[in-house]
């Protein structure tokens, strides 16, 4: 018997993997009651406004696939983080890092009918957690 390279299409591959659901997770950091997030997909810029966000421009693209693998369309997405220098546009944001006038630091979007998503943003900056601990750059969704 001699060992010959896989001929399984990329379907039967598909198939073949294991999906879990995302675990739950605590909510938070929690956003002011009332705040709305600014429905578009940039956060690079304000809507209608003048200028750019500082920071490297970065895009982010997702696919929310159900259990069976297939594409989950209209799916509400809210996504947040700090600017590219660890200061997140909150009132409870002690971080003496600047504030950006041009970056928005909350957004909301949909997946779209193959269950995509794309964001272009900045790369978020690390910031001060604690007396000894600084969290990594990150973007909560």
């Amino acid at each position: 018997m001699t060992n010959s390279p896989s001929t399984a299409s990329a379907d039967e591959t598909h198939e073949k993997i294991s999906r879990h659901r995302t675990p739950d997770q605590i909510l938070g950091p929690y956003f002011p009651t009332g705040h709305r997030p600014a429905l578009q997909a940039d956060l690079t810029s304000l809507a209608g406004g003048e200028g750019h966000a500082q920071g490297e421009t970065i895009e982010v693209t997702g696919k929310i696939l159900n259990l069976d693998g297939e594409p989950v369309r209209g799916v509400p997405i809210t996504i947040w983080q700090a600017n590219t220098f660890g200061r997140y546009t909150h009132p409870n944001d002690r971080n003496p890092a600047p504030l950006d006038p041009h970056f928005v630091g909350c957004i909301g979007i949909r997946s779209d009918n193959d269950g995509a998503y794309r964001i272009k943003t900045v790369k978020p900056g690390a910031y001060p957690a604690g007396p000894d601990w600084t969290r990594p750059p990150h973007i909560h969704f």
